[in-house]
Formats: structure tokens, C-alpha cells, sequence
């Protein structure tokens, strides 16, 4: 036998050590608040830092925790009044946190701080399915540990597993800028959280305890929360995975444009002589119209961008050869997919310091350069000729050769 009869709830007496042990779990007493107010003032400012450490500290200090413990155990003993204080100290924490990051976020607008949303921020707008079985592992170790003593230890990784407070902090900060898809989705992620912690612990619990198994088999009321967590879970669960193959197509999208533009480089440099050993021709820019998620049914474009300097090379005939070529290659693999070469043909001029002197020049020069690089020249020195001149770009003439084979 694996454990004993005393682990394993059989006896009235583990049953009331057990309940004793949740007793404070829903309180909203002044240490729930303070860890609240504080773990919502550091997941806030860690976010709009874009500090990973930060916020994962505050997912240590949030006290959520224990009412959802408490309301695993409460479902399961058919506990209302447990039930329902558990949710109440839930949703004060949720609204003292919403409130707070909002505040900030109204902070941080002002102060522009938000023109360029933070990558830890970011993270927590497009949840997944992936997200709902992390939840759901995190909720089944944090009950574990509840029941079995030797696991204490592995509350800290618990919490920052769960991670509940920096969602509805980003939810707060979203709601305060006015984006409310934004805001949508770091609800959705803090839904999952919830939903998959309850499942979890509701699950471990059964599992772990004969008793509990007992309770939800013969009492209606033990098997309703349950009924009710796994119905909300499913509807959560179905937008998440509407977003997991979304996240998918965007990660098969990355791949195919990295291997496309690295083959296209590869292929112009190693096997056109056109481009292999010419100098003068260089690769600009690789640019991807590559329809979203929801316009899959339009085909994809692509352009390579080549500047030359060479008045003759490529022609026009070398161009449309080695852009026929590409999309005969590109079609294999990618059926749909059409590139157009653009050729554009830049003009070089060389233009010595000590010419410059009119305003009209200097003023060209500030424009193109900066107005920091232009210095006052120094007088010419006779043993150094042939110093202080500048090669410069002109601009691209307007007869750049454009061909598509569209």
C-alpha cells in the first residue's frame, strides 16, 4: 500500500486536520491586501520596465493562491458559504489590481512611456491553448502541495507557474490606453489561469483522496462547481485554440520567409555570374506581402530590392532570366508564391571639401549627412593631397528597371 490510511482522508479526524488547514485561505484580512496592493504595484512597473525579474518577483508575492485553494477544497466538500467567500476575496483582489494598473497605465501614457509596448507586455495580449495545460499543471502541484507536507518547497515555483496578477495588470494597462482587444486578451489569459488552477486542484484532490472521489460520485453539489469550471474552461479553451493555430501559421510564416530570403541571396551570390563576383550589384532589401491568418485564400508577393551602380549590368534580359528562374524554384515548394525584381540604379559622385563653399551645397550636405558631421574646413595642407573628400550617394534615378512576371 502506498500510502497510509491516514494520508489518504479515510478518517474523519484527516478530514478536519485538512479543513482546519484551509481555515484564513478566503480571508481578505490585511496581509491578503498589502500582498495584493504590492504584488500589483511591482507586476505593474515590471511590466512597463520590460523586466522579466520584476514580475516574476511579484508572482511570488501575490497571495491569489489561497482563496483558489480554498475553493478547490470548498467545491469539493460542497462548501457554499467557503465557496462563495473564496470568490468574494478573489474578486477584491481582482479589482484592487485592475484599478491600480489602470492608474499607472494612465501614468505611463502621459508620459509616453507606452508609445513602444514592452515586450513582457506583448507576451500576455495573445494567449493560447498552451497556456490553459500550463494552469492546468500549476493548479494540480499547488493543491499537491496543500495535502503533502514534503512538497511545501515547491510553492514558490507554483506561483510563478500561475502567474494571475501580471495578466490583470496588463488587462488594467490596456484598458487605460483604450485598447480593448488588447485588453480582451489578457483577460482571456487570466481566465485560463483561473479555470486551469481550479480543474487542476479539483482533479489532484479526487486523485489523491478516496474521500473526495466519494464526494463528487454522490453529492450533487460537490459535482456542480466542477460541472461549471469544465464548462467554462471548454468555451475558454475553444478561443485559445482559434489562437494557437493562429500562433502557428505566424511561426510557419517566420520559417518559410527566412528560408526563402536566405535561398534567394544564396542563389543570386553562388550561382548567377550576373551577381556572383560583381561588385557593383547588391542585394537591398527581401520584402514579404504575406497575407494574414484570415486572408489565407490571397496569394503571397515578394520583392527583392537590388541596387547597382553599373550603368549596363543587369539587363533587362538577365533580370526577367534569373526572375523566372527564382519563381520556377519557389513554385515546389511555395505554389502560389510570385516574386518581382526590382533593379535600381544609383548614380556616384565624388565631391572634394574645399569645393564646397556655396550655401546651397552645404545645405545638400547637411541634409544627407547631418548636420553634425559638417565641420568648418580646415586649411589645405600641401603635403597631403587628395584628403578630405567624399564619397557620396546620389539619389535613385527615376528610371530604375521594375519587371514582374505577374
Amino acid at each position: 500500500m502506498i500510502a497510509s490510511q491516514e494520508q489518504l482522508l479515510e478518517e474523519g479526524e484527516r478530514l478536519d486536520k485538512l479543513r482546519r488547514s484551509y481555515d484564513g485561505d478566503e480571508a481578505v484580512d490585511e496581509s491578503y491586501v498589502v500582498l495584493t496592493i504590492g504584488a500589483s504595484l511591482i507586476a505593474t512597473l515590471g511590466l512597463l520596465a520590460n523586466n522579466a525579474a520584476v514580475v516574476i518577483g511579484a508572482m511570488v508575492v501575490a497571495p491569489w493562491i489561497l482563496p483558489l485553494r480554498a475553493l478547490v477544497f470548498g467545491s469539493l466538500i460542497g462548501d457554499k458559504k467557503l465557496l462563495l467567500r473564496a470568490l468574494l476575496t478573489l474578486s477584491i483582489g481582482v479589482t484592487i489590481t485592475t484599478l491600480l494598473s489602470m492608474g499607472l497605465g494612465l501614468v505611463a501614457g502621459n508620459m509616453n512611456l507606452l508609445m513602444v509596448v514592452p515586450d513582457e507586455i506583448t507576451a500576455r495580449l495573445q494567449p493560447n491553448l498552451l497556456d490553459l495545460g500550463i494552469a492546468l499543471a500549476a493548479g494540480a502541484i499547488a493543491t499537491y502541495a496543500k495535502v503533502n507536507p514534503g512538497a511545501v518547497s515547491s510553492m514558490a515555483g507554483t506561483a510563478i507557474a500561475v502567474a494571475l496578477v501580471p495578466p490583470v495588470c496588463v488587462m488594467g494597462i490596456m484598458l487605460a490606453a483604450g485598447e480593448l482587444d488588447d485588453a480582451q486578451g489578457a483577460g482571456l489569459l487570466f481566465s485560463a489561469n483561473l479555470l486551469g488552477i481550479l480543474i487542476g486542484g479539483i482533479t489532484i484532490l479526487a486523485t489523491r483522496e478516496p474521500y473526495f472521489r466519494q464526494k463528487l460520485r454522490t453529492q450533487n453539489r460537490s459535482r456542480l462547481p466542477l460541472l461549471i469550471a469544465l464548462i467554462l474552461a471548454f468555451a475558454v479553451g475553444d478561443k485559445l485554440y482559434g489562437r494557437l493555430k493562429r500562433h502557428v501559421y505566424a511561426v510557419k510564416i517566420e520559417d518559410a520567409k527566412e528560408r526563402i530570403e536566405g535561398g534567394i541571396r544564396s542563389y543570386l551570390k553562388r550561382q548567377t555570374t550576373t551577381f556572383g563576383n560583381n561588385k557593383s550589384l547588391d542585394v537591398a532589401s527581401i520584402s514579404f506581402d504575406w497575407p494574414d491568418y484570415w486572408e489565407r485564400h490571397r496569394s503571397p508577393q515578394l520583392q527583392v530590392v537590388v541596387r547597382v551602380t553599373d550603368p549596363t549590368t543587369p539587363s533587362y534580359m538577365q533580370v526577367q532570366y534569373i526572375q523566372d528562374r527564382i519563381n520556377e524554384r519557389m513554385e515546389r515548394e511555395f505554389p502560389g508564391l510570385q516574386l518581382q525584381m526590382e533593379v535600381q540604379r544609383i548614380n556616384m559622385t565624388v565631391v572634394s571639401g574645399n569645393d564646397v563653399t556655396s550655401e546651397p551645397t552645404k545645405f545638400n550636405l547637411e541634409r544627407i549627412l547631418g548636420q553634425e558631421m559638417i565641420q568648418k574646413p580646415s586649411p589645405p595642407d600641401p603635403d597631403k593631397k587628395g584628403e578630405g573628400k567624399i564619397e557620396i550617394d546620389a539619389d535613385i534615378e527615376p528610371e530604375s528597371l521594375n519587371i514582374s512576371n505577374q
